[in-house]
């Protein structure tokens, strides 16, 4: 039941991902397009492109830490015994972890100070809006970390991508 609910969560997240980086794609061929045949543009594409990217980015970030996909050192727990390799797995997670909660808080404040003094987005959005990207993303990054920590290590993260 929890495995068939988190690869629908999982399939969501995807077609987020895939959604937002199309839209993203047609926005920027839209105004490429209205610039060299009409000598205008959107207004608004610009900073609607560059939240996109943030979310993009902060998504993109968060499938691969779903995945094991995410940069990571593993010459150290190839070379030590099954036991100190899993201790080694969940000291790392556990520090991915409180890293990335960090940044979530730290997006918080950001995200504070902004509405403190709100500027306008687009089509009355205030600017702090779109920055909920990261107290979000770094957010939902932390609490996968501290689930791989309690999971045992993927076999790739411990015999590497291409051993066999």
């Amino acid at each position: 039941m929890l495995e068939r609910w988190l690869g629908r969560l999982h399939r969501v997240e995807d077609a987020l991902l895939a959604s937002l980086l199309g839209a993203l794609l047609l926005l920027s061929v839209a105004q490429i397009a209205l610039r060299l045949l009409f000598d205008s543009g959107l207004d608004w594409a610009e900073p609607v492109s560059r939240a996109g990217v943030l979310w993009l980015a902060l998504l993109g970030a968060l499938g691969a830490t779903r995945t094991g996909k995410h940069i990571a050192i593993d010459a150290l727990p190839r070379a030590l015994p099954a036991g100190a390799q899993r201790v080694l797995w969940a000291v790392a997670q556990l520090a991915a972890a409180v890293i990335a909660l960090w940044l979530a808080w730290l997006g918080v404040g950001l995200v504070g100070l902004e509405r403190e003094a709100p500027v306008p987005f687009v089509a009355g959005i205030p600017s702090w809006v779109p920055m909920l990207a990261l107290p979000a993303g770094f957010g939902l990054m932390g609490l996968r970390f501290l689930v791989a920590a309690a999971l045992p290590p993927p076999v790739h993260a411990v015999m590497g991508e291409g051993s066999p």
